[in-house]
C-alpha cells in the first residue's frame, strides 16, 4: 500500500488497518486527532521496507504501485540502501532499468559509501554494470586501489570479475603500489590462460614495474619458458601489426596525394 490520500472521511476499517501496522512495527501514533496525518507518517515509515522488499524480489508491479501512491524511488533504509542498490546487487537488470527510468539516483551512496555500481560489480553482472554506466554511474576510486583489486583478481584467476571491472571502465594496465599490473601477476603465478586473457584485454607487454621489470622479464627470471615464448610471440605480433598499419597509412597517403596531383593537371 502507498500513502492513503483522500479529502473525505477515512473509513474506520482503513484506519484500524494502519493502526495495526503501526503497532506491529512498534511505531507509536502521533497522539493527534488528525487520522490522515497519522496514517501518512506510518506509511512513510514503512516505505523503505516496502520498496526494498519489492526491489529485492524483482517485483516491478509492486514498485510501480508504491511509486504511484507517493513513494520516493530513491528512499533508503536504515543502512542507506536504496531499491537500486538491492536490484543491482541481485543482478536484476530489468528492475534496475525500471528504477532508473523512474528517476532513481544512479550514484547515491549507502552508509558504507557504496553505490549501486559497486553492487553490480560484486554480483558480476555485466548487464547491470553496462546499464548503470549508460545512465551516468561512475567509480570514485583511485587507479592505485583499482590496480590492487585487478592484481588480486588476476592472482585468484577470476576472469568474470575482471571482465565486469573492465565494463566499469577499469584498465588492465592499472598497477599496484609496486607498479605491477595484472599481467605481471599472471606471469609470476604461472597462469597461461590468465596471461592470454590480460593480453586480449589490453595489458601492455612493455609496462615496467618499480623494479624495472616487464612481464617477460619475470617469466625469464622464474624459468617459465612457455610464458617467455608466449610473450615474445605477442610482442613480435604487435610490432608486425604496427608496421602493417603504418604501411597501410603510407599507401593511403600516397594514393591521396596522387589523386590530388591528377586533379591539378590541366
Amino acid at each position: 500500500m502507498g500513502i492513503y490520500q483522500s479529502k473525505g472521511k477515512i473509513p474506520e476499517e482503513v484506519y484500524r488497518f494502519w493502526s495495526a501496522v503501526a503497532s506491529s512495527i512498534r511505531l507509536g501514533w502521533l497522539g493527534t486527532d488528525d487520522m490522515a496525518k497519522e496514517m501518512k507518517v506510518c506509511q512513510l515509515a514503512i516505505f523503505p521496507m516496502l520498496l526494498n522488499a519489492s526491489a529485492l524480489q524483482g517485483d516491478i508491479v509492486g514498485l510501480e504501485g508504491h511509486l504511484q501512491q507517493g513513494a520516493d524511488v530513491s528512499v533508503s533504509d536504515g543502512h542507506g540502501r536504496t531499491p537500486l542498490h538491492l536490484a543491482a546487487g541481485e543482478g536484476d537488470v530489468e528492475t534496475v532499468r525500471f528504477l532508473l527510468k523512474k528517476g532513481a539516483d544512479v550514484n547515491v551512496r549507502d552508509f558504507a559509501r557504496e553505490t549501486a555500481l559497486r553492487d553490480g560489480i560484486r554480483c558480476k553482472s555485466i548487464e547491470v554494470v553496462s546499464q548503470l554506466m549508460s545512465e551516468g554511474a561512475h567509480l570514485e576510486t583511485s587507479s592505485l586501489e583499482l590496480g590492487v583489486e585487478m592484481c588480486c583478481l588476476a592472482f585468484l584467476g577470476d576472469f568474470k570479475q575482471m571482465e565486469v571491472w573492465k565494463q566499469a571502465g577499469v584498465s588492465f594496465n592499472f598497477a599496484d603500489a609496486d607498479g605491477r599490473t595484472p599481467l605481471h601477476v599472471a606471469v609470476c603465478t604461472n597462469q597461461p590462460d590468465m596471461v592470454r586473457f590480460c593480453i586480449r584485454n589490453g595489458s601492455s607487454l612493455e609496462q615496467r614495474d618499480l623494479f624495472n621489470n616487464q612481464p617477460v622479464d619475470d617469466a625469464r627470471r622464474l624459468g617459465l619458458q612457455t610464458l617467455v615464448e608466449m610473450l615474445s610471440n605477442e610482442a613480435q605480433k604487435e610490432v608486425s601489426d604496427l608496421v602493417a598499419e603504418k604501411t597501410k597509412i603510407n599507401v593511403e597517403d600516397q594514393m591521396a596525394r596522387g589523386l590530388v596531383e591528377l586533379s591539378l593537371v590541366p
